[in-house]
């Protein structure tokens, strides 16, 4: 599905297709804007401004090519939420976790594409400074994530209570309509009647929910006003009889006189059946119909659990956990989902999530959707596993879960809790994601070209080496060069950038003028060349 066919199922920030689901203005944005909003989240405006590394990541590919990535993740966030919401109201699997382990312990047995391990493995020990980014003075303390699953709580209450409200007014207008086809009778309806609707409208209006309650006790005392007129009208034939007897000694006349009386009584009798039958009943099946609805409604709007602060001290800091991967020689699609999860919870512990108090298992959903979004972008069959393990950890602590429902009355208090986060989310498979194809497209030479340039003059003082072995060893090889090619020239350079060369096609290439080496873009590393490529053996390409 594409972004643009996404939007077209989405009415007011309602997801149709879905029962009616909220869809939060952040989503709905990034489908939209996709790039310009990307990059106007906290952690990426902070990264261009801080974090050279990230900013290289972010610097590397074009807007339209951004807008791809953003324009995706946005979409299978939706999917993957809404999957994991079902997963927790499912009654098919008793442990979903554990079917969601199983059906990822299948990927152990399928072999990976190479590049896909290769570049996830380089994401997390080259591409990413944790410990630059660890000691950076980033922090969300002006957000709260506790805050953004309560106002997600709040929205759906407000949207239940103008669903209530409409309804309310439906109701209100069945019984004016009602009170309209009294005016509109032949034969006055019983004053016991009317005051009846009078009052229960007047209920409906001042208290809905006590009108919903006392429904049935209502229409039972309906019924019994029914019950009440068709005695007085037996008791006054009855009366009529006696007295026929007591004054009407004929037979012939009293035989005439009972006939016509029980002939009028019958009449009296058939208006109130009509009333009962042809006017009242089929508005009280539809008045009915809206009750019903609207006790369901009501117990959607009235169940919160972040109406009260008292979840809070559920919420604890989130634990910085980074570190280096030791490549495997023959990973399968199990390792490749391994790595992500490694880079997901070290990018949102140590950078996106920072400074932000949550659950313990709201960081871990939160996590595996990341790793979820970027297995589907790398069409590695994981998802659906990760989905279940997801639903499964968020079925334990479903009292923490925001008392969210659609419109048919199905939970939805994972696809809350989800949605709500889903910036931090976005932002961390997106530049995971960007990171994963940088490394793909953009690979390390093993040819290098080292340029020390100083103001004033032309030429810049050149290294050149060649080095061998994994993407890790040939970076040591790289910092090695730069410490002994420094202290070769005794120098301080303006700009010191570091060219690579893989079959004489440029290469990944750095800016090493500080003491982290940054990967240049693919713009900018072609400008440096071109603007040496005058000097002898450079690689034309």
């Amino acid at each position: 599905m594409t972004p643009e066919e996404l939007l077209n199922q989405i009415s007011d920030g309602i997801w149709i297709n879905k029962g009616g689901l909220k869809v939060p203005d952040d989503v709905v944005q990034a489908l939209q804007q996709k790039e310009d909003w990307f990059d106007g989240l906290n952690p990426v405006v902070y990264s261009k401004d801080n974090l050279p590394d990230i900013k290289g990541i972010l610097n590397f590919f074009s807007e339209q090519e951004l807008d791809q990535e953003v324009g995706f993740a946005a979409t299978e966030i939706l999917q993957s939420c809404y999957g994991v919401n079902k997963v927790v109201n499912s009654k098919v699997h008793d442990n979903p976790q554990a079917s969601g382990e199983n059906k990822l312990d299948l990927l152990a047995g399928q072999a990976t594409k190479p590049d896909d391990y290769t570049a996830a493995v380089e994401v997390n020990n080259l591409f990413m400074n944790w410990g630059n980014i660890v000691k950076s003075n980033y922090t969300n303390n002006s957000d709260d994530i506790f805050l953004r699953i309560k106002s997600i709580e709040e929205t759906n209450k407000n949207w239940f209570q103008d669903k209530v409200d409409d309804l309310k007014a439906q109701v209100l207008a069945a019984y004016d309509d009602l009170m309209y086809q009294f005016d509109e009778q032949e034969d006055p309806v019983p004053q016991e009647v009317r005051n009846h609707f009078i009052a229960v409208r007047q209920k409906t209006e001042q208290n809905f929910s006590e009108a919903i309650t006392d429904f049935p006790q209502d229409n039972d005392n309906l019924v019994n006003i029914f019950l009440e007129l068709f005695n007085k009208l037996k008791e006054e034939l009855n009366n009529i009889l006696q007295q026929i007897k007591e004054t009407i000694f004929g037979k012939d006349e009293s035989k005439a006189a009972k006939a016509e009386a029980k002939q009028e009584n019958k009449g009296k009798v058939d208006i109130i059946k009509f009333l009962k039958s042809k006017v009242i009943r089929p508005a009280m099946v539809g008045i009915r119909r809206l009750f019903t609805q609207g006790k369901k409604l009501v117990e959607f709007k009235d169940q919160a659990n972040y109406a009260q602060d008292n979840l809070k001290s559920q919420f604890g800091s989130v634990v910085s956990n980074y570190g280096g991967i030791t490549p495997l020689p023959t990973p399968t699609n199990l390792d490749v989902v391994n790595v992500l999860g490694k880079i997901a919870e070290s990018l949102l512990s140590t950078f996106i999530l920072k400074g932000i108090s949550l659950p313990r298992a709201f960081f871990d959903a939160i996590k595996n959707t990341v790793v979820s979004v970027i297995t589907k972008r790398l069409s590695i069959p994981a998802s659906e596993a990760i989905r279940y393990i997801t639903g499964g950890l968020l079925r334990t602590v479903k009292d923490l879960l925001p008392a969210v429902f659609n419109n048919t009355g199905m939970f939805a208090g994972a696809w809350g809790l989800l949605t709500a986060c889903a910036p931090y989310i976005l932002a961390a498979a997106i530049i995971i994601i960007i990171a994963i194809n940088m490394a793909k497209k953009n690979q390390l030479g093993n040819f290098i070209w080292l340029l020390g340039i100083k103001e004033g003059r032309p030429e810049p003082d050149l290294g050149i080496a060649r080095v061998s072995g994994d993407s890790l060893e040939r970076m040591k090889d790289f910092e090695e060069f730069r410490f002994q090619f420094l202290e070769e020239t005794n120098k301080q350079y303006q700009y010191l950038y570091a060219l690579t060369f893989k079959s004489e096609k440029l290469g990944r290439s750095f800016d090493m003028t500080g003491e982290t080496p940054t990967i240049l873009s693919e713009e900018a590393a072609k400008i440096i060349h071109q603007g040496f490529s005058y000097l002898e053996d450079m690689p034309p390409y």
